[in-house]
């Protein structure tokens, strides 16, 4: 799903993915939709890869080849900056100029972390048990256990929304693989069902067609 937060190819109305107070010719007023979020969308109805990059990213590649490398469907939202109506609208996490504050890039197995020394220390993301909630820490020493700082998994479907649906601006942009399912496909599924159901049996056509309701017309 390429998201360029507008219709770029109408003539530049407001979008279901456009932020409240967009200014179009379709809402001269300013939107007052709230918008949706696509991925939150996605694993609402039940995907099994869902990721997240950015045009001219370095790491959307990476992102491409392992959404390939799923058993079965995947989902990727790509934000893409629309030059003609919605210009530079992702600068605010996508522009080079410290971007390593404003993106968070996940791994499987690998902490979550932004930020650098240069720019006000490393950061991580930990999860506020009492509260159930996603908050930013500091990460003092780069000692990110103690900091309590998660670890991707990306197999973990709730960590994934609570991601998706992180408020940019108190928090980085979550990008990179978000969730994978690594369960088999549904034609893995049925692939394999028919395997067992005929493991042992011999093929007999003329005890297929006579099977089950049968009858000779005179």
């Amino acid at each position: 799903l390429f998201n360029n937060e507008i219709y770029g190819l109408t003539k530049g109305q407001y979008s279901p993915t456009s932020r409240v107070g967009t200014s179009s010719p379709s809402t001269p007023a300013g939107s007052i939709d709230r918008p949706a979020q696509p991925c939150a969308f996605a694993l609402g109805a039940g995907a099994r890869f869902v990721a997240r990059g950015f045009d001219v990213s370095k790491n959307l590649p990476d992102v491409l080849i392992a959404a390939h490398a799923h058993k079965g469907a995947a989902f990727i939202e790509i934000f893409q900056n629309c030059i003609v109506y919605n210009k530079d609208v992702f600068d605010d996490f996508a522009a080079p100029k410290g971007a390593e504050d404003r993106q968070l890039w996940l791994e499987h197995g690998q902490p979550m972390l932004f930020g650098s020394e240069k720019t006000g220390g490393i950061k991580g993301i930990a999860l506020d048990r009492e509260g159930l909630a996603l908050n930013v820490v500091d990460v003092p020493d780069g000692d990110w256990k103690a900091a309590g700082v998660l670890v991707h998994d990306k197999a973990n479907r709730l960590i994934a929304h609570m991601l998706v649906e992180m408020p940019f601006g108190p928090f980085p942009m979550a990008l990179g693989v978000l969730y994978d399912d690594p369960r088999p496909s549904y034609e893995q599924e049925v692939v394999a069902e028919n395997a067992r159901l005929s493991e042992g049996k011999e093929p007999n056509l003329a005890a297929l067609l006579a099977k089950g309701q049968t009858w000779t017309v005179e």
